[in-house]
């Protein structure tokens, strides 16, 4: 480097010093929010070291949620001496704030006990906490063992156990923000808990036990999820399951599972179906997909939950009709099914 570009770093170099991957720093400078202070006669960006302190004030503003259009407004926005002061204070309070749960998931790993007394080991669902500081393929094998553990004895499809795999332990992040080190401790903790464990083979044994040995999942996967999407839909927009166009979406649900367990789409199964839901109904499996959203930057909190309730809700009115002579209302559409 020559003498006009002494004390600037290369990218690779700011990327060592703060933490930060090289692909975030070259987004924020492509963004403005963090714009190189030279380049090289190769046309590499160099940093300074003000760069590198802009660099932790942006990152610690991401971990608060703040987006990368704020930053960039709150970084070059002329601000009087008591507005940056300010700002300031917020960014050391957040600092502050993040550092403090760093410290705790580190004294969390090395046990605890007074000056002068013998360290103990927390109990292992504690010690998880340590977990959040580990690599990506660390934390996926992690929740990989304890997934293990939900389903040993169970029958399940080897196709579908390979999709709920990927769906759940596959591309978790290297590096997780504040929010993400918070879902991370929860999931770890939750993973751990036989109770938690007790509830997911609770929940997948009956049904896996009742499906055909010739069980398609594709056809499964197909009939099954559009009823799932077109149940989400009607969650959003508040339509009771008592319509018939909703009592239509109820009844290919049930189709999808009379198929896949190589029975009749009837009362008997949709008794069977809401006496299952209502006999292993936990919300910690539900709040595990939630924290999986998190960790994989999914926009928004997976609905499924809310959609399974209501298409159960849906079964319910309709076995009532049934037993009280209620008629239910056929689907305005004229789809096949």
């Amino acid at each position: 480097m020559d003498g006009r570009n002494a004390g600037l770093y290369k990218i690779g170099e700011v990327s060592r010093l703060s933490g930060v991957p090289v692909k975030t720093i070259r987004h924020y400078s492509d963004e403005g929010v963090l714009p190189p202070s030279g380049y090289t006669d190769s046309g590499y960006r160099l940093y300074s070291k003000e760069d590198l302190s802009r660099l932790e004030t942006v990152r610690t503003l991401r971990a608060a949620d703040f987006d990368l259009t704020t930053i960039k407004r709150l970084l070059t926005e002329e601000l009087g001496p008591e507005e940056a002061a300010r700002l300031q204070l917020d960014v050391v309070n957040l600092q502050i704030k993040a550092l403090t749960r760093r410290r705790a998931l580190l004294e969390s790993s090395l046990g605890t006990g007074g000056e002068g007394e013998e360290k103990t080991t927390r109990p292992y669902p504690d010690r998880a906490r340590a977990l959040a500081l580990l690599s990506a393929h660390e934390r996926e094998a992690f929740v990989g063992r304890h997934l293990e553990r939900t389903v040993e004895d169970v029958p399940l499809d080897a196709a579908w156990k390979e999709w709920f795999w990927k769906g759940a332990v596959l591309d978790l992040p290297e590096n997780l923000t504040d929010g993400q080190i918070d879902a991370w401790v929860e999931l770890a903790e939750l993973v751990s808990d036989e109770g938690f464990v007790q509830a997911v083979r609770g929940q997948a044994r009956p049904f896996w036990e009742e499906v055909d040995e010739d069980f398609d999942l594709a056809a499964w996967n197909e009939a099954g999820g559009q009823a799932m999407r077109e149940a989400i839909l009607a969650v959003r927009e508040g339509r009771s399951p008592r319509g018939g166009r909703e009592q239509g979406v109820v009844e290919r649900y049930l189709k999808a599972c009379a198929k896949a367990m190589n029975r009749e789409g009837d009362t008997e199964l949709a008794e069977w179906l809401l006496s299952h839901y209502e006999a292993t109904v936990d919300p910690r499996p539900e709040r595990y997909w939630q924290l999986i959203g998190i960790l994989r930057g999914w926009p928004e909190k997976p609905p499924h939950g809310e959609a399974y309730r209501w298409l159960m809700e849906g079964l319910r009115w309709r076995i009532d009709a049934g037993r009280s002579g209620t008629d239910v209302p056929a689907d305005p559409r004229t789809e096949t099914y």
